[in-house]
């Protein structure tokens, strides 16, 4: 009867936890994330023509829409993705990305995200607090396969 009464109590706590949504970035580490991503981008070599794009919404891709108005996004025009040189990717578009991550890749889109293992399933960069700095998670096969040339002051950052 304990037993059962506490397997109800933990079930209902993990409930109760769970409802809960997840950590909001604060005002100034979104700034510093999407400061660091425009930098990532705009002093990287990329092979590709053409403008940052978002995919996505979270607070980082809110703040690259609100910073300039030539940024695409492709929830709302999701076939502009050619126009796109880079793109930086929100958490919510996990879920269908691994099939987005081949086709941006086959077209030299430079993708970029903060969320953890985006490289894994495709991604080129993954970027994330450090203790100090930014680092970053590399996947160097789709950044070389793709041309581009990540901007040799950031390359020690790099922690893969």
């Amino acid at each position: 009867m304990m037993l059962k009464r506490l397997r109800t109590l933990t079930v209902t706590f993990l409930m109760f936890i769970m409802s809960f949504p997840v950590a909001a970035l604060e005002e100034n580490e979104v700034a510093a994330y999407t400061d660091f991503i425009n930098t990532l981008i705009t002093t990287s070599s990329i092979s590709k023509k053409g403008e940052i794009c978002v995919l996505g919404s979270d607070e980082i891709s809110s703040a690259f829409l609100l910073k300039n108005d030539k940024v695409i996004n492709l929830d709302k025009n999701p076939d502009k993705f050619h126009s796109c040189r880079a793109i930086y990717v929100a958490v919510d578009s996990e879920k269908f990305l691994k099939s987005e991550l081949s086709k941006f890749s086959s077209n030299k889109i430079f993708t970029v995200a903060i969320f953890e293992g985006f490289t894994d399933i495709g991604g080129m960069v993954q970027v994330q607090m450090g203790r100090r700095n930014f680092e970053m998670i590399v996947n160097a096969k789709a950044v070389k396969d793709s041309n581009v040339r990540i901007n040799s002051l950031l390359t020690n950052l790099i922690i893969n």
